[in-house]
């Protein structure tokens, strides 16, 4: 009979070089796309997991699935971001082009209407689901834009006195937003859409992507000077910062494997490894194409999507041109 403490021994040895030999992600596909321009935010409609992917002045939607894009929705100057209201069946898209939110039907792809927002350059777009409000980071403007994601109407307009970047909300009516040029995190009240804390960053700066674990209350902030920060979401208390590369866009935090990616503007993305209570670890690196610093994780598949130009030596298809990568 083996004895308890050898069984013990055996067992967190086995976990630990488990923890020690998780497989990263690898690149498995591509979707060509095509066509010149830039790109920035590309998201996943929690419906049906279709990809919307901004290009320049248009919105691809692609099924990855097939590898095809199901639609382009074309007029869309300086397209930017997207959020979803699942049970509306709508999205929300930012044109930072004309200071505009396109509302889009997202089984027929029709324009539902078009929405002025109250500050210049909307970029990124967060569904709140408490409140049932798309709530706008108005980057040029220092502010937000709340709407009615039903009725479409304007809520109300927040003062940041800086510049909004990327968004999360935690599922209990607060809205956390980097605000990239005073290296802080607003923290929000969606029902009042008052500011009711302000969480300082330094010595990190520029925040750009942020992701959260609801279930343990972490933002995940990746800042451009090169590190992924980690907060405590009810205090704002500083408990970790971890490596990433330069440029760093967009993060994502995937609850299935507690694992955190910083996609960065180098052609890297981080993988950071999250355990309770509180240990991370760089986990490995991700080659991706330069320049490409924006991605999104489908948490149903764990599958990750990075666009991309199709660079040569890069893991794309030069003949494709502008495409997205797949990582799963």
């Amino acid at each position: 009979m083996q004895r308890p403490w050898i069984l013990c021994l055996t067992l967190l040895t086995a976990a630990t070089l488990l923890h020690a030999q998780a497989k990263l992600p690898s690149f498995v596909s591509t979707t060509p796309i095509g066509g010149s321009g830039g790109w920035d935010y590309i998201a996943v409609n929690p419906e049906n997991h279709h990809l919307y992917v901004s290009h320049a002045t248009q919105m691809h939607v692609v099924d990855p699935s097939t590898h095809t894009v199901v639609t382009t929705i074309a007029n869309t100057p300086g397209i930017h971001g997207t959020a979803f209201a699942p049970e509306l069946s709508r999205a929300f898209l930012t044109c930072g082009g004309d200071n505009t939110v396109l509302v889009v039907d997202t089984k027929s792809f029709k324009r539902v209407a078009t929405l002025k927002a109250t500050g210049k350059k909307p970029d990124a777009a967060l569904y709140e689901p408490t409140t049932k409000r798309v709530f706008i980071m108005n980057n040029g403007g220092d502010n937000i834009t709340a709407f009615d994601a039903a009725t479409l109407k304007t809520v109300g307009s927040i003062a940041l006195g800086g510049a909004p970047e990327f968004a999360q909300a935690d599922g209990q009516g607060r809205v956390f937003v980097n605000l990239e040029d005073k290296n802080a995190v607003a923290v929000i009240d969606a029902a009042t859409l008052k500011v009711v804390a302000e969480w300082p960053l330094a010595p990190h700066a520029t925040p750009t992507g942020m992701a959260i674990d609801v279930e343990h209350q972490r933002l995940f902030v990746g800042c451009r000077s090169k590190q992924l920060v980690v907060l405590d979401a009810a205090s704002g208390k500083l408990l970790a910062a971890l490596p990433i590369g330069a440029g760093v866009d967009a993060c994502a935090f995937d609850p299935g494997t507690q694992r955190v990616f910083a996609s960065c503007k180098d052609g890297t993305v981080a993988v950071i490894e999250a355990a309770v209570p509180d240990t991370y670890r760089v986990a490995g690196i991700l080659k991706t194409e330069p320049g490409s610093k924006t991605m999104a994780l489908d948490p149903s598949n764990h599958r990750i999507f990075v666009p991309a130009a199709g660079a040569k030596g890069t893991p794309g298809d030069p003949k494709a041109g502008f495409q997205v990568l797949m990582y799963e």
